[in-house]
């Protein structure tokens, strides 16, 4: 409500008082307002005052006013964008009213700490406005112009410089084929215009990242169906190759030639998804081995069984590991710690689950996998080659005990834990430097 409240405020002092400092006060230093003329045109608050100080002594009667379908999106947490009908209502010379209707686009940004507006646009309906023209923020009756071609492509750019992010837009077609799309964009993507249209066909599907398509297109044609607009957040492709997030909100539109499209603006939010990426590693890995925790591997191993996938699991336990740390010290345990992540890393997928779950306690979980033959021969690459690794430490007996267990997709990790710990300690009795798979 702080950016209508903004708006009506603006309103009240241009329109209905025609206060002329009590408008001003509502604007940034910089504020820019497009017009129909050249003279109309304001790209700070001086030119805009100028204007505005000719109008208020050609027509010095104030205005009613109403706000129709407002409409407002957050584009970060200080910058808002507004859309509105404004019908406007003055009595002439005769006694009668004369109303118009008009369409306001607005920017407002915190600044200082305080609400300002920062862009103004009003523009008449298509049966009401020539190819080109621009209305201004002003209600008078006289005709003072037009801007050619090129002037009008100017104030275009000047408008778009304003918006936060890069503007595209797609046919809700198919592939998504591209209806439009700005400069801030295609940097973001890399391109020039015509290296977009040559590697994608024209098809804006083909730069969202292939593992974020199917939520992507759900997303935008459900909200769209629900709300007529949506918000939505995925990895475009760089010409590069790289990877970029975007936060796109778009709306859904109808496109001169009766297709349905949508247009959005799409900030980049690549720094803040890896900060949180980041924080989501710390979260869930071992600072020592770079492996995952105890919490990231019950995740995972939960999604696991969520899916009723099959595996084996591989529960592994350092022996004499006490003593090791006695005998060289703890920085030297450390370093074994290490080597044994490193050797399961060797001998795993990137799909399987490697995690240290605390002390000298380590998982491999091999996902999808439940031959015995596959099962014994990674126990016994592991036990080896740690073995032969360990043996610098000649003062102790190092080896590595494994107990394993196999997932039919119907258990849950709890169980399948306790099963490959139970047969782990059956190993330590036994003698260690051995795994064991059944009872």
């Amino acid at each position: 409500m702080v950016v209508r409240d903004l708006l009506v405020q603006f309103f009240d002092a241009y329109l209905v008082r025609r206060d002329l400092e009590a408008s001003l006060a509502l604007l940034s230093e910089d504020v820019v307002s497009l017009g129909t003329g050249a003279q109309e045109v304001a790209l700070n608050k001086q030119e805009l005052r100028d204007l505005m100080v000719h109008e208020f002594q050609s027509i010095p009667g104030g205005f009613r006013y109403e706000i129709r379908d407002y409409r407002e999106n957050r584009y970060t947490d200080g910058l808002y964008g507004v859309y509105c009908g404004i019908l406007t209502v003055m009595p002439d010379g005769d006694g009668m009213e004369l109303s118009m209707q008009t369409r306001l686009t607005m920017t407002a940004a915190k600044l200082d700490g305080e609400w300002k507006i920062i862009n103004l646009h009003m523009s008449t309906p298509s049966d009401q406005q020539e190819e080109e023209e621009f209305f201004p923020i002003q209600y008078g009756r006289q005709a003072v112009g037009k801007l050619d071609a090129a002037a009008s492509k100017k104030l275009v750019e000047i408008m778009l410089s304003m918006l936060p992010g890069g503007i595209m837009g797609g046919y809700l077609e198919k592939g998504f084929p591209l209806y439009l799309i700005n400069d801030t964009m295609l940097r973001y993507l890399g391109y020039t215009y015509e290296e977009l249209v040559e590697a994608t066909g024209e098809e804006m599907q083909k730069i969202i990242a292939p593992e974020d398509w199917d939520r992507v297109e759900q997303t935008i044609y459900e909200s769209i169906q629900q709300t007529g607009g949506y918000d939505v957040q995925y990895r475009v492709i760089r010409k590069d190759g790289t990877r970029l997030w975007v936060d796109d909100k778009g709306h859904e539109i109808t496109t001169e030639d009766g297709r349905k499209a949508m247009i959005s603006v799409m900030l980049d939010i690549n720094d803040s998804m890896r900060q949180q990426e980041r924080l989501k590693q710390e979260v869930m890995e071992d600072a020592l081995t770079g492996l995952l925790n105890r919490k990231g591997a019950n995740l995972g191993l939960e999604k696991a069984m969520e899916k009723k996938e099959q595996g084996t699991l591989l529960m592994l336990d350092i022996d004499n590991f006490k003593q090791l740390n006695d005998t060289y010290g703890h920085p030297v345990g450390d370093q074994v710690l290490v080597l044994l992540g490193q050797i399961m890393r060797q001998y795993s997928r990137e799909k399987d689950i490697v995690a240290r779950i605390g002390g000298d306690e380590f998982i491999l979980f091999l996902a999808g996998c439940t031959s015995e033959e596959v099962a014994r021969k990674r126990a016994e690459q592991i036990c080896s080659t740690f073995q032969k690794a360990g043996a610098q430490y000649d003062q102790v007996a190092l080896s590595v005990s494994i107990g394993i267990a196999f997932s039919g997709g119907d258990c849950t990790p709890e169980h399948l834990i306790k099963i490959a710990d139970d047969r782990l300690y059956a190993v330590k009795k036994s003698g260690k430097g051995n795994f064991q798979y059944d009872d």
